[in-house]
């Protein structure tokens, strides 16, 4: 069974840096679409970039991870000013460094169903 099938991902957010993807699925209001596990094995396999982000604590990530995808711990909800405290210790310079070269990809950020 993939990894796909065996996590729970209802939240699975794409956030183009310079665009948005004009896709059928549900725009939020914050400006990201939200997609299913599907929609995402569907970009996986077109072979085009991008970046998957799990933004769960480094422990869940440990345990099991969409494949490919990088860890960048991110708190649920808002976070203004960036606070270290919230992921991991990291600053904006890294997670910067997390997006490479081509900031014109789309990344697709994921965490777990709390349900």
């Amino acid at each position: 069974m993939s990894v796909l099938k065996q996590m729970r991902l209802p939240y699975v957010f794409v956030i183009p840096l310079i665009f948005l993807i004009s896709r059928a699925a549900a725009q939020e209001p914050s400006g990201y679409t939200v997609i299913t596990a599907a929609d995402l094995k569907k970009m996986q396999d077109s072979g085009k970039a991008i970046l998957v982000i799990d933004t769960l604590a480094e422990s869940a990530y440990k345990q099991g991870h969409i494949p490919g995808a990088k860890h960048f711990e991110f708190p649920n909800g808002t976070m203004e000013p960036w606070d270290k405290s919230k992921t991991a210790g990291k600053s904006t310079e890294d997670f910067v460094a997390l997006l490479g070269d081509d900031k014109g990809k789309p990344l697709v950020f994921y965490c777990l169903d709390e349900k």
